[in-house]
């Protein structure tokens, strides 16, 4: 016999079909003690008929969680609420979206080194690349939706452009999941970025304090919002870049700054206007160094030598280290390293402590004095 009737809320008219309602319910007064350990939920048919749902619904959510370790089916007694697994990180996911920028795949290459030399021996780490960008699609559930809610995945790396839906879902579900270069404030995940500041800082530096330059373009990343629901590097640096120009001296007006979908194409012309203009920038700074280098392309092809005429700067050196771009270093494989630290820690209970990790500035030949 039952211990007693659960008391769930349920909406047909939300878009969340009613199993899902049903097994996060029931997890979630599991996770948080209200089902405790021994406790007998009533039967398929006691819980059909409480809910006005289907039998094969709600056999579809009990068997999930048991999938879960967190109910158990005893034949001829019930089903009865497990003890909460202790689930120690072995299998790790590591997601990237493709589709966000352009170099994003050799950034993730360096990302997996990082990760691959935290992990050692007692960690393994599947790379999942999301092509539409997201993992539970409301659509059909992906690989690695049906991996994290059966638990096969233990936690989760995100890198770069996560939806913030998909970091809702995973905080829903207990999964540790640990953020890179992207902030979604109002989840409390951990994530690990780069002191985007300090780059800025370097850039502003080096270009307008010991280079002399006064007339400068920003092409950055997409166009920051007033209030962001993911914070992304992006964001801050085009920010960071203002703020330190204006305290320079050289204040940037709003027509010499270009921002992007780190395609090039959305901005070559504005940016060929620019270099064409009388009143042309002696220097530019970049977002990206993809950007940086098709914009050199760009500056060859229109007579300009670089860097005697147009010194050129990168916020993220992703290209190789025989580059000749000068650019801010990222450490992308310390913050892999970090990314498995916090994970660990959550599976511990602890809540990791974000700072930013230090970047490098390198400089190279494609920056010049003013002549």
């Amino acid at each position: 016999m039952s211990d007693a009737l659960l008391d769930l809320d349920l909406d047909r008219n939300r878009e969340k079909p009613v199993y899902k309602q049903i097994e996060d319910q029931i997890r979630e007064k599991i996770l948080r003690g209200e089902l405790p350990a021994g406790h007998c939920l009533p039967n398929g048919q006691e819980l059909s008929a409480q809910f006005g749902v289907a039998y094969r619904t709600v056999i579809r959510s009990l068997n999930t969680l048991k999938k879960q370790g967190l109910l158990r089916g005893i034949p001829s007694r019930g089903t009865f609420v497990q003890a909460v697994p202790h689930r120690r990180v072995q299998n790790i996911a590591i997601t990237f979206d493709r589709n966000y920028q352009q170099d994003i795949a050799r950034e993730v290459e360096r990302f997996q080194r990082g990760i691959t030399a935290a992990c050692a021996d007692h960690l393994h780490l599947q790379i999942f690349p999301l092509h539409d960008a997201t993992i539970f699609s409301k659509d059909e559930p992906t690989l690695l939706a049906r991996l994290i809610e059966d638990w096969h995945i233990h936690g989760v790396i995100t890198y770069s452009a996560a939806p913030l839906e998909d970091i809702k879902r995973l905080t829903q579900l207990r999964i540790p999941t640990v953020t890179t270069r992207d902030i979604y404030p109002d989840t409390g995940v951990p994530y690990v970025m780069e002191d985007v500041a300090d780059g800025a800082k370097k850039l502003v530096r080096y270009v307008v304090g010991e280079l002399g330059h006064r007339n400068i373009g920003l092409v950055m990343g997409p166009q920051p919002t007033q209030r962001p629901r993911v914070i992304r590097p992006s964001a801050l640096l085009a920010q960071a870049l203002q703020q330190e120009l204006k305290a320079a001296g050289p204040a940037v007006s709003a027509h010499r700054v270009l921002y992007t979908d780190f395609r090039f194409a959305s901005v070559a012309a504005p940016l060929k206007e620019w270099l064409t203009s009388a009143n042309r920038p002696t220097a530019l700074i970049f977002a990206a160094d993809t950007l940086a280098m098709e914009a050199i392309s760009l500056a060859q092809s229109l007579g300009l030598s670089v860097p005697k005429d147009l010194s050129i700067a990168s916020y993220g050196d992703l290209l190789s280290t025989e580059s000749s771009l000068t650019a801010i270093h990222l450490p992308i494989e310390k913050m892999a390293l970090r990314s498995v630290d916090y994970l660990e820690q959550l599976t511990q209970g602890k809540q990791p402590d974000p700072l930013p990790l230090p970047v490098e500035l390198m400089i190279r030949q494609t920056c010049a004095s003013v002549t």
